[in-house]
């Protein structure tokens, strides 16, 4: 999995964000929805928290 091969899971959250939108991704693990978010041009601006060293360093 990565920024352009989302879980089922991420894909079907993904469905939920408005074209536009600002998302806050705390607890992000790897980033991964923003990130896919933002390469489809369907958001403005993301935020992606996390704590974990190894999903925070990625």
């Amino acid at each position: 999995m990565d920024a352009q091969n989302l879980s089922h899971r991420l894909k079907t959250v993904a469905k939920f964000v408005p074209q536009g939108a600002r998302v806050a991704d705390i607890g992000s693990d790897h980033g991964y929805l923003p990130a896919a978010l933002a390469l489809q041009k369907q958001i403005e601006y993301a935020v992606a928290g996390e704590v974990v060293k190894g999903p925070y360093e990625n």
